[in-house]
């Protein structure tokens, strides 16, 4: 399957890789979306210090019901389960992400504020078809984090569509330099996942990862 452009979004912290499978040193700005078909990954949208009016609800909350999946129902705890295993597992060795050696770090904990973050980023990613870090009112990770009540003193995000499985979608990241080093970073002590299918979307299914730390 071909894999189309390689777009990373940097706001602050990092440096992103760039089009037709070759690198690109010069960290991309906007929200491009990418057209074709395949398999194709975008992440970071880092951002560093809140400036913004979010409500303080740091720290792990339970209260968003589980994670929403295909059809936007309640999926079950395995995809979470199965989610921060995954990205634990990598944090817990050091790793060469596209040259840069990255050191093992501690574990993340699951938070369902950022859960539902991803849910609504990879909801409207298959229900509108696009692939983007821009949402549909133009809102960034960090809007959508914060929309959820989430305090946050840094906040990341890792988005992918096409990927049939959670090992192929981890494996697609880990390989990529930015989204290698947004799974490594020490910045981030939370996380929360989605993805979503739509059969009659360009991808078919949507992947979004949210990172962040609290204030």
């Amino acid at each position: 399957m071909r894999t189309l452009s390689l777009l990373i979004l940097s706001t602050l912290l990092v440096t992103g890789c760039g089009s037709g499978g070759g690198s690109d040193d010069g960290a991309a700005t906007g929200g491009d979306s990418n057209s074709g078909s395949g398999t194709v990954i975008s992440g970071d949208g880092s951002s560093g210090s809140n400036n913004g009016g979010s409500s303080d609800n740091g720290g792990n909350s339970g209260n968003n019901g589980g994670d929403s999946g295909s059809n936007g129902d309640p999926q079950s705890g395995d995809f979470a389960d199965q989610m921060l295993a995954a990205v634990n597992a990598a944090r817990a060795q050091a790793r060469d992400c596209g040259g840069q050696m990255m050191p093992a770090v501690p574990a993340l904990t699951w938070d369902y504020s950022l859960e539902q973050a991803a849910f609504v980023h990879s909801s409207n990613m298959a229900n509108y078809n696009f692939f983007s870090h821009t949402g549909l009112n133009g809102d960034q990770p960090s809007d959508r984090v914060s929309d959820q009540g989430y305090s946050w003193s840094t906040v990341g995000e890792n988005i992918a569509a096409g990927q049939k499985d959670l090992a192929s979608v981890m494996d697609s990241w880990l390989k990529s330099p930015g989204h290698c080093k947004n799974i490594m970073s020490a910045n981030y002590t939370q996380m929360g996942a989605s993805s979503v299918t739509n059969s009659s979307a360009q991808y078919s299914i949507y992947w979004t990862q949210v990172f962040a730390r609290p204030r």
